[in-house]
């Protein structure tokens, strides 16, 4: 019969062979026909894709839900991704695969049309000059599932050797939430051995079994769904590999680059130098109870994870200073034993001498090992040297090996600045445990990261190419499974030499790169954000340390205004979330929560505010540290001079956050950086470009015929005019904005108009 029948007529839109790049896309749109009816819950989004030696074969599997008590006909649409030459389609419905046809542009261009007329949403100018994949599916049975599943293959765009994999996450406001898991698995085999792996987009996971293959994971309940997915990974044969990753929107501006260095996945076992390190804990009174359990727990973890060619020892102090061993002793399983009976002995009592103990492990007899020293403690210094500035000036001159200190202050009775200054000065890295998290798994955590030391003392060196605000200033070691990040400003074009050099299992080492740094290059606008929060949080952590003074607190304030960046200083700049987007005519009726709001955040941080903040859903970032981070940053400009106190403390973790970003976030302020162009929300007339000064030249109705020809003749407008239904451009001398009761065609003169502005 024909209602049991299940019909499928299946048609893809391809609009030219190779997609165009930058805007993002959908994760696919199931639509009822039914006009009354919104697009069907996502129940699940899962998918897995192979990739060999650059071609992938990425299969989709996608659940929805009819909550409707009637068989619905509906239409199944998804693009496919950016940069990509799509070499097949598929698509199976409930085990049956089927094939694609390909549509006219003029049928495709119609398509796009009838779906902005009736959903009303911004986000479907993403789909305007893209590939599309459609499908007419029928019947979705009533109150039931509809399971569809993709698989194509692609040709992965590679550009000085590395390797782009995108693939399409964000969806319409329709659907912006999946009800339960999204799951991405991405496995890699080259014949080139991988080494860097890196996302902008999402925090991922990297397994590598070998040296030519690398299993990348992201996975997450009740996942918005705001952002596509990005990855690049990058392929050299040297024991070390080097990707540059430029933007460069402006010719005559200084351009973005990231460098991203990491040794081979798989080393022999005499390749792996040997390590002395030291481990020093606090037993001040104040580490009574949980603390030093947990503290001492950990210590024991990590002394039965020593290789067996480290040498260690162990101080504890308080009051005094006590050592296991007068020197570092080889990690034989004797040894080991004895320092955990040690451990296992301290009790908390007395002050803390701070400055003792950095002196016993700093002028410790070393060989030509990496010296890493872990310094853990919950107090200030109270007992011998108490002024932190003639600490730091001790330490400078005990650290005549150049030991590494890696500082984890436990609590909130801390200085902050000195445990910062401390790392930062001797080649290492600080943290901080707040009461009631989970210490003994950051020590264990910490310790895993630097284990294994691959290559010190680095230096790099750019030939030919003037670089400048490049981060991190002091560049520091590269440790087993991990990647070094270079960030910064070039000025100049053309073909350089990068020379890396290092230490190697006790041997100087030298590595080459030749790469490109464009005079132009439009693509990778998230470099520039990512040196952006770098570049603050830098220069907050000096205002911290060393005091606010009026051209670090000009240059905050100038890059926060321009990337959109929560500071101290730009506090104003955060509005709530709602005031941010335009009501929906039609809202889901399917049984979904509410899209994940982005975190509110205030001025200050009170419980009122605590008490409207909304639920959230799954976080990119490290639960809701992200948010706390941006919180943090936003409390009174007090807790960015103080040293001690919880405020400090979250001002120290918000810096640290700052310096260390290495993804493209959600925004939670009133400025939007899109396409090179900044939009700063104003009351009354939505997303505004902050070059738009003067009258209004032309006035365009949103979601009209007029609006979707100025993003079918102008791609670069895509994302601007993808903010919400009132946006504001500056094109050339033109002020052109979006608004309801604008014009809803554009003439051929009007349009050669706007069009000649952009030039």
């Amino acid at each position: 019969m024909a209602h049991r029948a299940r019909l499928v007529s299946i048609a893809a839109a391809l609009a030219g062979v190779a997609l165009l790049a930058g805007s993002a896309s959908a994760a696919g749109l199931l639509l009822p026909k039914d006009g009354s009816i919104p697009p069907l819950a996502l129940k699940h989004h899962r998918v897995n894709i192979d990739v060999r030696d650059g071609t992938a074969v990425t299969t989709i599997e996608q659940v929805y839900l009819n909550s409707t008590p009637r068989m619905l006909e509906a239409t199944y649409l998804f693009p496919v991704p950016d940069d990509a030459v799509v070499m097949d389609f598929r698509l199976m419905i409930n085990g049956k695969m089927q094939k694609g046809e390909v549509l006219e542009k003029d049928r495709a261009n119609q398509i796009y049309g009838d779906i902005v007329r009736r959903m009303r949403d911004p986000g479907i100018v993403d789909w305007i000059g893209k590939n599309l994949f459609q499908a007419r599916i029928f019947p979705i049975p009533a109150n039931g599932e509809q399971k569809i599943t993709i698989q194509y293959t692609q040709v992965l765009p590679f550009l000085d050797g590395t390797y782009k994999l995108s693939y399409p996450l964000k969806t319409t406001q329709g659907a912006a939430q999946t009800l339960e898991d999204l799951t991405l698995t991405a496995r890699i085999a080259s014949h080139v051995p991988i080494k860097t792996v890196y996302s902008p987009s999402h925090k991922i996971s990297v397994s590598r079994p070998n040296e030519n293959e690398a299993v990348i994971g992201f996975e997450g309940d009740k996942v918005v769904l705001d952002r596509d997915f990005s990855m690049y990974f990058g392929v050299s044969k040297k024991d070390v590999g080097l990707n540059l990753i430029t933007y460069r929107p402006d010719p005559k501006e200084p351009g973005y680059f990231l460098m991203m260095a990491a040794p081979k996945a798989v080393f022999d076992t005499d390749e792996i130098q040997g390590k002395a390190i030291t481990f020093v804990l606090d037993t001040s009174g104040s580490m009574t109870g949980v603390k030093l359990e947990q503290a001492k727990k950990a210590l024991a973890w990590c002394l039965d994870h020593l290789g067996d060619d480290d040498r260690f020892n162990v101080i504890r102090f308080s009051s005094d200073v006590e050592t296991f061993e007068k020197s570092l002793v080889a990690a034989s399983k004797a040894n080991v034993e004895a320092a955990k009976r040690f451990v296992d002995g301290f009790d908390a009592a007395g002050g803390t001498a701070i400055d003792d103990a950095l002196s016993a492990a700093l002028g410790a007899d070393v060989g030509q090992e990496t010296h890493l020293v872990l310094f853990l403690t919950d107090g200030r210094p109270t007992v011998g040297e108490t002024e932190p500035k003639a600490i730091l000036e001790r330490a400078a001159k005990a650290n005549g090996k150049k030991a590494r200190v890696f500082a984890l202050g436990i609590g909130d009775d801390i200085n902050t600045h000195l445990l910062d200054a401390l790392a930062d000065n001797n080649g290492g890295t600080s943290a901080y445990v707040k009461p009631g998290e989970d210490m003994d798994a950051q020590i264990a955590a910490l310790y895993n990261q630097i284990a294994f030391p691959v290559l010190t003392d680095i230096d790099l060196d750019i030939n030919k190419i003037k670089t400048f605000a490049v981060l991190p200033s002091k560049l520091p070691d590269i440790f087993r499974g991990g990647q070094l990040m270079i960030i910064g400003r070039y000025r100049g074009a053309g073909d350089a030499l990068i020379r890396l050099t290092g230490t190697m299992t006790g041997k100087a080492r030298r590595f080459d790169f030749e790469e490109t740094f464009p005079a132009e290059r439009s693509e990778n606008e998230f470099v520039a954000s990512l040196w952006a929060h770098r570049q603050v949080g830098f220069l907050l952590d000096q205002i911290r340390l060393n005091g606010e003074t009026a051209e670090l607190k000009a240059e905050v304030v100038q890059l926060a205004k321009k990337y959109g960046i929560v500071t101290p200083y730009t506090s104003y700049l955060v509005v709530e979330d709602g005031a941010l987007t335009t009501p929906r005519p039609v809202r889901p009726i399917d049984p979904m929560p509410e899209p994940r709001p982005r975190p509110v955040v205030v001025p200050r941080h009170t419980k009122a505010a605590e008490e409207r903040a909304p639920a959230a859903g799954f976080s990119y970032d490290d639960d809701e540290a992200e948010a706390a981070a941006v919180r943090s940053a936003t409390a009174k400009k007090d807790a960015y001079g103080a040293s001690s106190g919880a405020g400090a403390v979250d001002a120290a973790k918000a810096v640290r956050r700052l310096k260390e970003k290495d993804r493209a976030g959600t925004e939670v302020s009133a400025v939007r950086r899109v396409s090179g162009r900044v939009f700063s929300f104003r009351a009354g007339r939505g997303w505004v470009d902050n070059d738009a000064t003067g009258a209004e030249d032309i006035v365009i109705a949103p979601y009209s015929l007029a609006w979707m020809t100025l993003a079918a003749e102008l791609p670069s407008l895509k994302d601007a005019l993808a903010l919400g239904d009132q946006v504001t451009l500056k094109i050339g001398k033109l002020t052109v904005v979006v608004r309801a009761g604008g014009e809803t065609k554009l003439d051929a003169k009007t349009l050669a108009r706007i069009k000649a502005a952009a030039k």
